[in-house]
């Protein structure tokens, strides 16, 4: 029996990465006909290249909600329709971006989410190319080299009052216990707080990123902090922020078996520090909340939280 699903999940990971490969390359054929418009309408461009993406991301999240089943509960403050946003989450899995996107999808910003990416994936066929194109950050993780590039693709998104979610993933990393053991060893020797169940920030980036934004359309910072859960039979706080695997997520149905909770935070960039040592503390204040939000949920999974609030 084992067998035959290992056969069963190999060909339906297979289905589904075929199926939305094709889906991407044959969008970016639109992608790259787009530009025939730039020298009429720039917006045209963007706002052409910001749905292809979406109609990706949207199909994802289709099948991820809707035919997988992933039970997706919420919590945390109101989040208004159609606002843009600097966006900032612990970093779990390589499934986190499906936690952010269901908030995007059900504030109608799913087509404008834009993310910091490695620099090495713009040349992954069709899904980094599709990226380059519609306009995401792309770094090497060398502040020196990325800082201008960054404040170019600041500086267009501004000028053009571009709607967008800006997210990035200021661990730097995904967590692990090894790297969790080299933050905890990095912050006490730095005298910063001690953290368990996410990784000390990086918050120069961050930094950057809200000098920029002042005054300019983009007026709200989003605090994101996702959770997983594995049900397993007998032990289930074994299975405590345990996210399942692309293989997984993409082959069976994922509730009860599994759950996801994002909570959300919201703040006003105008009531943030303004000195960039009180900013960098700000930050560090919110991963201190992420760790202790998180070490309630493993005591009692979403006890006392108000489901659903930042949605409604």
């Amino acid at each position: 029996m084992e067998c035959i699903y290992k056969v069963h999940d190999a060909i339906s990971a297979a289905f589904y990465g075929v199926a939305l490969f094709g889906v991407a390359g044959t969008l970016q054929i639109a992608q790259v006909s787009s530009f025939i418009c730039t020298p009429f309408s720039e917006h045209i461009v963007v706002a052409v290249n910001s749905h292809l993406v979406g109609l990706v991301w949207k199909t994802m999240q289709y099948v991820f909600e809707k035919r997988k089943k992933a039970h997706i509960t919420f919590s945390g403050d109101h989040i208004p329709r159609e606002e843009s946003a600097l966006v900032f989450s612990n970093h779990r899995s390589w499934i986190d971006y499906y936690m952010i996107h269901s908030v995007a999808s059900r504030r109608n910003m799913l087509h404008n989410c834009k993310y910091f990416v490695k620099d090495s994936i713009k040349w992954l066929p069709f899904f980094g190319w599709g990226m380059w194109l519609a306009g995401f950050v792309f770094v090497r993780r060398n502040w020196t080299k990325d800082q201008k590039k960054i404040k170019k693709s600041f500086s267009k998104i501004k000028r053009m009052k571009t709607p967008v979610w800006i997210i990035s993933y200021l661990e730097g990393s995904r967590f692990t216990t090894e790297k969790m053991i080299e933050c905890q060893a990095f912050s006490k020797e730095r005298g910063l707080p001690i953290l368990q169940h996410v990784l000390t920030p990086r918050t120069k980036g961050f930094v950057t990123c809200v000098q920029e934004f002042r005054n300019s359309h983009v007026k709200c910072v989003y605090d994101f902090t996702i959770a997983y859960r594995h049900n397993i039979k007998n032990n289930p706080s074994s299975g405590f922020l345990e996210a399942p695997s692309m293989v997984r997520l993409h082959t069976r149905r994922l509730s009860p078996e599994y759950d996801f909770h994002v909570h959300v935070k919201r703040f006003m960039i105008d009531e943030l520090p303004e000195e960039e040592d009180a900013l960098s503390g700000w930050v560090m204040e919110r991963y201190v909340e992420k760790d202790r939000f998180l070490a309630s949920l493993k005591d009692d999974w979403l006890k006392g939280q108000e489901i659903d609030l930042c949605i409604k």
